[in-house]
């Protein structure tokens, strides 16, 4: 068992950290969008995935499966001058005298694509709390954009599980849309997770396929294409005297091309991302106060046929960032958790949403958020995080950042 220190800060919807949303498959499916095709709402700086990480509760998401919990947990925070980022996960299931449960899930965040929401209505099948069969929706107004996920969820009682997924986006699009527009290959997304339990460790891991799609626009008069793939591994090993290390790595590739009939053979349009993101945190008590060491490593390219017809990348960061956190009590309600992140980036972005100008950037960087942290209840662990952080590099206000948790 933890110190009970650590022990209502380590509850389960908390645990589903915000990270860089790119290959975001800790909380769940992430289906295609017909969004992406529309390309990034913002442009990303030299430090914006430094405020990301700052704004996070904790770097590396636990193998406690989302489909056990009910509650919400919301993080947001100021990223730019313009900009607000925004991880917020909610989930309520009921269950029934008969072996059934109705349930709402919503999460509203963001990833390499930009800002998106999902709001999903399920029933399904319970047996006991070991494991269930669901079917839930995205419904919308606009019957075309309805989709339809199928989900089993196994339980262990040593604290294993498995989750498996299919999840059918828009899948009554071209018999209801009221445009000439239509999908010549439907969306598929499958997605497989899962966490074993050891006695002192656990693994956990979850792959997201979004199968090749053709979406045929009438009105551009282009064949888009899209596929990604993303996949993650964390491992979670607890040693005497209260110390524990963790280790978590993930992965996406994605490609985007856009066809016209009227084209001899190149693509109008094509894009293609990678990206890499580390994690590593060591905690152990110092001075008899819980204490957190860790470090994360960003990698991202893209290449766009619009810069240098894709020989060059179009988007590059390269960073790395270690932060030490520890936590101290004030008093019976309210804690101080005190967080210094110092790293180093390089990035380069050629096509900017929201300016002509390219970006060329590098240099080091060093904030300190103080986490204030409110405790609202006892019994059930609800807190309130009150964090207003500030840039060391420059000397500036680094953004104010809320987070709230409260369990159901």
């Amino acid at each position: 068992m933890k110190n009970a220190q650590y022990s209502w800060l380590a509850l389960p919807l908390l645990c589903s950290a915000a990270l860089v949303e790119a290959a975001n498959g800790w909380h769940g499916p992430e289906p295609f969008r017909l969004e992406r095709f529309d390309g990034r709402q913002f442009d990303y700086n030299l430090e914006s995935f430094l405020q990301r990480l700052s704004f996070t509760e904790q770097p590396i998401s636990s193998g406690v499966p989302l489909w056990q919990q009910n509650g919400w947990y919301g993080t947001g925070g100021s990223s730019r001058g313009k900009e607000f980022y925004v991880h917020s996960l909610l989930q309520q299931k009921v269950r029934f005298d008969a072996p059934l449960f109705a349930g709402f899930r919503h999460k509203r965040s963001e990833d390499l694509d930009g800002w998106y929401d999902r709001a999903l209505f399920g029933v399904g099948y319970q047996a006991r709390t070991n494991w269930d069969l669901g079917v839930w929706g995205d419904v919308s107004g606009a019957k075309e954009e309805m989709d339809l996920q199928f989900e089993a969820n196994r339980y262990f009682d040593d604290g294993s599980y498995l989750t498996a997924a299919v999840v059918l986006t828009d899948v009554f699009y071209n018999s209801k849309t009221y445009s000439d527009n239509r999908y010549e290959r439907n969306p598929l997304t499958l997605y497989l997770a899962g966490a074993k339990q050891f006695v002192d460790q656990q693994l956990s891991a979850f792959i997201n396929i979004n199968l090749p799609t053709e979406f045929n626009d009438a009105t551009l008069g282009q064949l888009l294409q899209d596929e990604q793939y993303s996949a993650g591994i964390s491992w979670q090993r607890s040693f005497q005297g209260e110390r524990q290390l963790s280790v978590q790595g993930q992965g996406l590739y994605g490609k985007r091309r856009a066809d016209s009939p009227l084209a001899d053979s190149d693509a109008d349009w094509q894009l293609t991302r990678r990206f890499a993101q580390l994690n590593l945190e060591w905690q152990q008590p110092w001075q008899q106060r819980p204490t957190a060491l860790g470090l994360q490593l960003n990698r991202l390219t893209e290449y766009d046929s619009r810069f240098a017809n894709a020989t060059q990348s179009a988007e590059s960061r390269r960073e790395a960032f270690a932060y030490l956190r520890q936590d101290r009590s004030l008093n019976d309600n309210w804690r101080w958790r005190p967080t210094l992140y110092v790293g180093y980036g390089a990035v380069r972005s050629e096509l900017r949403t929201n300016s002509d100008e390219p970006l060329k950037d590098n240099g080091w960087l060093a904030k300190i958020s103080p986490n204030l942290l409110w405790q609202l209840s006892q019994s059930s662990g609800a807190y309130l995080l009150i964090n207003p952080t500030v840039k060391l590099h420059n000397l500036q206000f680094g953004g104010g950042n809320i987070q709230v948790f409260v369990p159901f």
